[in-house]
């Protein structure tokens, strides 16, 4: 049996905020991928999804990057808005940079696949947005314990993580769970080919 159909079916039910490239399926993100340089800083967050399933070898990791980040920087912190229509799904660019794990090619026709499998999935005609708001840090120096609110999937959940802050920047990943969201993680055949429930969301924030 070809397996490309099989890659082609793999759903990405994902968004969210924070952390970096993984090795393969199941192990932690060790780091997040260099930021910017001062002159083409911006905002952006992006989402890794790792495959799973008993035949996980067959499918990909993936990445998605919020199109249309906005962010707002009132006293507590900042606050995100992205709409689930505008996600990037594996920009072949940022898959390079995110190295082993996402060192497979995925085409355009699998990429559209995927895009329309996960705007169902998060039902985006029902809830189009997620945001994001700072409730709370503490620290004085640049790193910073943060709570926020990640409102996805029409769930509001509070989450806590560390973030590196400076004056109007900052940059940090959290770990998220889609079934806290009230979304169940793609499988397909019996479990053989699914997607974890942990999704990875890395962050780097500038507000000008």
């Amino acid at each position: 049996m070809s397996t490309q159909p099989l890659r082609r079916r793999l759903l990405l039910p994902a968004l969210y905020i924070a952390a970096a490239a993984l090795g393969g399926c199941g192990t932690a993100p060790e780091a997040i991928p260099p930021a910017a340089s001062a002159e083409a800083l911006a905002s952006e967050l992006r989402v890794l999804v790792f495959r799973g399933g008993t035949a996980a070898r067959l499918g990909h990791n993936h990445v998605l990057r919020a199109g249309d980040l906005h962010v707002d920087w009132p006293a507590a912190g900042p606050v995100l808005r992205f709409r689930l229509d505008a996600l990037a799904v594996d920009p072949p660019a940022l898959r390079a940079a995110l190295g082993e794990g996402f060192t497979s090619a995925v085409d355009d026709e699998a990429r559209a696949g995927t895009r329309a499998n996960l705007l169902k999935a998060l039902e985006s005609a029902s809830h189009p947005e997620v945001v994001v708001r700072t409730v709370h840090q503490v620290g004085e120096g640049a790193r910073r314990a943060v709570e926020a609110e990640i409102t996805l999937h029409g769930v509001t959940r509070r989450q806590s993580f560390v973030a590196d802050v400076d004056g109007r920047r900052a940059r940090g990943q959290v770990v998220i769970r889609q079934s806290d969201f009230g979304i169940q993680p793609f499988t397909v055949l019996g479990g053989l080919l699914a997607v974890q429930d942990e999704l990875v969301v890395q962050f780097e924030l500038v507000q000008p």
